[in-house]
């Protein structure tokens, strides 16, 4: 199915309130400063999942580039060239992509690539803490955590897929998505650590960070904030559309015009 873009005025309006809600909205953290393997718990990421799925991937991403910086250099590790290096990029490619999968479709094939690809990110990405889930630390490791919510996203994923839920090409894009964004924030804080100081606040140290590191950064990025993306941005999205009906057909709207081109 093919796409076209939003009149430029429209993308530049969503993507500037998709900015400041996501900015606003992150601003929480600060009730509840949690950083783990230099991320921050960032429930926030369902702003820019439903601003994706409802005006298409350019607001999405954009919006959540903007407003993730503003967040880092205001409230976060106040770094302004680590969250253009990592923050920026990763949050853009996320959005983008969850949003052009969520309002793409699929069909066949390739429809059952993409379900098999988001059901491995979590996999892969939970195989450290299911492998210690014996471990003597037991439910209260943090190992124990990141297994079982792995698990629980890919139930999510494969249970509305298997009953063709209206929902089941969201939480598909999602994973995939965020699994995206999640990589370059693990592999970007490493390189960055190679040429430059990690702020303080991160609690990294002042030395180059192994690349095995990177592995953990991706797995509590993605682990951490798929329970948002898959359970909060689906009723946002459901409310918005309910409260203004013209969003229901933007997608569809889009397709069509594309097609007569």
């Amino acid at each position: 199915m093919s796409q076209t873009r939003s009149p430029l005025s429209l993308q530049l309006a969503t993507a500037a309130i998709n900015a400041a809600v996501y900015a606003a909205v992150g601003a929480l953290w600060t009730a509840f400063p949690v950083t783990v393997f230099g991320v921050r718990f960032w429930p926030q990421v369902f702003v820019p999942g439903a601003f994706s799925v409802l005006f298409g991937p350019w607001t999405g991403g954009v919006g959540a580039a903007i407003g993730i910086f503003i967040a880092d250099v205001l409230y976060g590790h106040h770094d302004a060239v680590l969250s253009l290096l990592v923050g920026v990029p990763s949050n853009f490619v996320g959005f983008f992509l969850l949003g052009w999968l969520a309002n793409r479709g699929s069909q066949g094939l390739t429809k059952r690539l993409l379900l098999l690809v988001s059901l491995l990110i979590p996999i892969v990405l939970a195989l450290y803490g299911i492998f210690l889930l014996s471990a003597p630390t037991g439910m209260s490791s943090p190992q124990f955590l990141i297994g079982v919510i792995g698990v629980v996203a890919v139930l999510v994923i494969l249970g509305l897929a298997v009953q063709r839920n209206r929902w089941a090409d969201f939480e598909v894009s999602a994973s995939i998505g965020l699994g995206a964004g999640s990589l370059i924030i693990g592999l970007g804080i490493v390189a960055y650590s190679s040429f430059f100081t990690i702020p303080a606040v991160l609690g990294l140290g002042n030395g180059a960070l192994p690349v095995t590191f990177a592995y953990s950064t991706t797995a509590f990025t993605f682990l951490s904030e798929i329970p948002f993306l898959l359970i909060l941005t689906p009723p946002v999205v459901a409310a918005s559309r309910a409260a203004f009906p013209s969003l229901r057909g933007l997608t569809k709207t889009q397709d069509r015009t594309a097609k007569q081109a």
